[in-house]
C-alpha cells in the first residue's frame, strides 16, 4: 500500500509543479522488463505508464511506473525518473515546424524501489538508458520508443541490472500540431 501511495504522489503531485514553460506533455504507455535481479524483482513483465514531458527542444524528463499486472495486481511497482536527450536533432521545435521524426535517445536517472534488505520504497538504482529508435514526434502527437536499454546500478547491494522496454508509446496532448493550426 506505501508503495502505491508513493508511485501516486510521485506521479500526480510532482507533474503539475513541472507543466509551466514546457515544449510538450505526453502520457505512456508500454512494457517493462527488469532481468538479473531475480532477488528483488521476479516478474517477466511489468505495465509501464507514466509522462513524458519536453523540457527544451533536445530535452525531456520521463516519469514511469512499471507495475505487475500478474498474479497480482499492481502488488509490486517501481517509478524511474530519468531526463534523457536526443542525438539526431529537435524533437519538436515549440513552433508551426515538426521536429525530427526518427531519433535516438540517452538519458540518466534514479529508480524509486524497495530492491534491498530494508525494504522502503526509496531511491535505489542510477540508470543509464539508451533508445536506439523513437519514430514519430511529439509535434505529430504520437511516438514510439522501440527497445529501449536502461543499466541499472543497484546503490544498496552493489548489483547492475538491465531493465528493459520492448515497445512504449507516448500519446501527446499539448505541443502537437493541433495547437498551431491558424
Amino acid at each position: 500500500m506505501k508503495k502505491r501511495m508513493a508511485t501516486l504522489l510521485l506521479l500526480f503531485i510532482c507533474i503539475p509543479a513541472l507543466f509551466a514553460g514546457t515544449f510538450d506533455l505526453g502520457f505512456t504507455l508500454g512494457t517493462n522488463t527488469h532481468f538479473y535481479e531475480h532477488s528483488y524483482d521476479n516478474d517477466a513483465v511489468k505495465f509501464a505508464y507514466g509522462a513524458t514531458i519536453g523540457m527544451t527542444d533536445i530535452l525531456e524528463l520521463d516519469l514511469q511506473a512499471n507495475s505487475q499486472l500478474v498474479p497480482r495486481f499492481f502488488a509490486d511497482t517501481n517509478v524511474l525518473v530519468m531526463v534523457q536527450r536526443t542525438l539526431q536533432g529537435q524533437r519538436n521545435t515549440g513552433k508551426k515546424i515538426a521536429g525530427i521524426g526518427v531519433n535516438t535517445l540517452v538519458g540518466a536517472g534514479v529508480m524509486f524501489s524497495d530492491y534491498h534488505e530494508g525494504g522502503q520504497f526509496v531511491p535505489t538504482h542510477l540508470l543509464f538508458s539508451v533508445t536506439p529508435i523513437t519514430i514519430g514526434s511529439p509535434y505529430a502527437g504520437k511516438r514510439e520508443r522501440i527497445l529501449s536499454f536502461t543499466l541499472a546500478y543497484n546503490m544498496y547491494n552493489n548489483q547492475i541490472s538491465l531493465v528493459m522496454d520492448l515497445l512504449k508509446n507516448d500519446f501527446y496532448v499539448i505541443g502537437t500540431y493541433r495547437d498551431w493550426r491558424p
